[in-house]
This record gives structure tokens, sequence and C-alpha cells, in this order.
């Protein structure tokens, strides 16, 4: 798979109708290599370190084939890294992707470790009212890496799958059974069994898996 662009963001402020909020969300390309650590990559940071960052949330990523897909289907046009995205791939999608999957990519080790869970931010950022839920709706969130070796990566390197040791568990499965738990109970156990799982996503899941959840979050309602 292709990288297309690298970002990385500062946090910034910015005010809503309720009031101001820190987000690093807007991010800037990267054109030069840049080093990956086990928290992600140099120079980013993240101002909600509970639901962003950490070693099972190094670095997240989103697929260009989506951007294409909200066009085709929904008139949706984006600039460039409209999901806060520290990497935007080609030749990939959430249907593709594993939980699990260990990629290299020039001298790093990358493993998947969780889909996104998009917040109402996506919305908030591109003013494009339920773009959240929509992203949620159509499986198209996004995932998460952790870093299994540190190194440095550029555009011009590519990830190379080493090892897939769950064939069947799609981010996009993945995504499908959370968003509708009641109708996914055995897929969800067999979900919670996997190892690579991010400890704090297996926290959620459980828990809508208990409660038979169907829809999207609370914090995944618009607040344009």
């Amino acid at each position: 798979m292709r990288i297309k662009k690298i970002y990385v963001g500062k946090e910034k402020e910015f005010k809503k109708k309720s009031g101001l909020f820190n987000s690093s969300y807007i991010k800037e390309e990267v054109k030069d290599k840049i080093s990956v650590n086990f928290f992600g990559l140099e120079n980013d940071t993240q101002a909600d370190k509970k639901s962003h960052g950490g070693k099972d949330r190094a670095v997240c990523i989103y697929s260009q084939s989506s951007y294409e897909f909200l066009a085709s289907k929904y008139n949706i046009l984006l600039e460039e890294c409209m999901f806060g995205e520290n990497i935007t791939l080609l030749d990939s999608c959430e249907e593709e992707i594993c939980i699990g999957d260990i990629y290299s990519c020039a001298d790093v080790l990358f493993e998947v470790s969780q889909p996104r869970l998009p917040c109402w931010k996506i919305s908030y950022i591109t003013g494009i009212k339920n773009l959240t839920s929509l992203v949620v709706k159509e499986a198209k969130t996004g995932f998460f890496l952790r870093v299994l070796k540190e190194g440095h990566i550029s555009f011009e390197d590519k990830f190379s799958l080493v090892k897939r040791v769950n064939p069947n568990i799609s981010i996009a499965h993945i995504n499908r059974c959370y968003y509708d738990a009641k109708n996914n109970q055995e897929e969800i156990e067999r979900i919670l069994k996997i190892p690579e799982l991010a400890k704090d996503y297996q926290i959620s899941l459980k828990k809508r898996y208990k409660d038979k959840k169907q829809g999207i979050e609370l914090f995944q309602r618009d607040k344009i």
C-alpha cells in the first residue's frame, strides 16, 4: 500500500456555541523523512489524551478510497486530511485491513490495533452535518496502528504486509459489529478474544455487547 501523504498536528483552540475546546485535528503535511516512536509521529500532539494517542493509538490512518467513496456516493468533496489522520493510504480500505495485521514501512513495524471511533469533531471541523454518523454507517472510520519497531518513514515508502493473524476480522467487520451489538453477539464474543485488539476499545465493545446497543455513541452526535 502506498502512502499518499503524512501529517502531524499541534494543539489549537476552537470555538463552538457551548464554549472553547482544544484539538490537534488540523494537521500539516510532512514532506521530509519523519521519526516514528512507540507513541506516534514526531511533533504530532493529542489534546484529548483520554480518547487519542497512547501506544495502542499511536498512528491514525485514513484511506484515500474512503474519500473517493464519499465523493462518488454522497457528492461530499473533502480537502486533504479532513479526517485528521496522520497518514492517508492509497490501495487500501477498511474491508481489506484486518485487526492484528503487521506491516513494515521502511524500518518501522506497525500493527493494526483498532478501528477509529469517530467523534463529533469530524462534522464540526468539516461543517458537514451528520458526516460523523455517515462514516460510521458506511464503516469508513479509519483505523489506528501501534508501533512494534521504531524508525523513520517518508511519503515515498510503502506499507507491506508482514503477517496476518485474523484474516476474517476486518476493520469494517468490527465496525459493523460494534454499531449493531444486539445482532452480533457471537461475533463480538469472538472479536473480544483477539489479543491484538486495543484494551480501551475492548472495554467499549464489551459494554456495547453487554447492553446490546445499536447505533452511534453519544460523542458521535453532531455539535455543529
